[in-house]
């Protein structure tokens, strides 16, 4: 029997927890396990957006809000992964960005599953949803066939990341420099 989207969702959701485990675990695996978290998450978020969350927010207009925040949270946790990607696994800065992370993707995650999720359940019929787990894994397989991105940001983009955020001097800050306070 095929899933359906909710439950291919979930099971991307307790995959990438399986690998925030190993990030933890495995130091000596973390150039790995960062390319594979990036290629996941993205490739669910882009899908869940494209596919999951369009349909909901048709079939249910009064769930547009929780549409519009669960996307905002899949930004959110996409600057925290390039910020990721950009530091050194064996610094201590890591852990810290990685424990960032896993508490805004662990909140996105409670928050679709109680809201979200259940909503998409009671406003969309059980055969289209079962529709939407076909398109929405070949929309998924479709991002992870794209070329992958390049490591890191250039120093103009973390300089940009910085001014928004407010941090204090940041024109004069390497690129390191730069990382570590983004991820503070």
């Amino acid at each position: 029997m095929s899933q359906n989207v909710i439950e291919l969702i979930m099971a991307d959701h307790r995959d990438v927890e399986m690998i925030f485990e190993k990030l933890r675990r495995q130091p000596e695996n973390r150039p790995a396990l960062v390319a594979e978290l990036a290629a996941k998450f993205v490739a669910h978020a882009r899908a869940e957006e494209a596919e999951a969350y369009a349909e909901l927010a048709k079939a249910a207009p009064s769930e547009r809000g929780e549409v519009h925040h669960g996307t905002e949270e899949h930004h959110e946790a996409e600057e925290l992964l390039a910020t990721l990607m950009e530091t050194d696994p064996d610094r201590p800065e890591f852990t810290t960005v990685l424990e960032q992370l896993v508490k805004a993707v662990k909140h996105h995650v409670e928050e679709e599953e109680t809201d979200i999720l259940p909503a998409m359940a009671k406003a969309i019929s059980a055969d289209k949803l079962v529709k939407m787990g076909r398109v929405f894994s070949q929309a998924k397989a479709e991002e992870l066939a794209k070329p992958p991105r390049p490591k890191g940001r250039t120093k103009k983009e973390l300089i940009e990341r910085a001014r928004k955020k407010n941090v204090e001097g940041y024109s004069s800050m390497t690129k390191d420099e730069l990382i570590t306070a983004l991820a503070g």
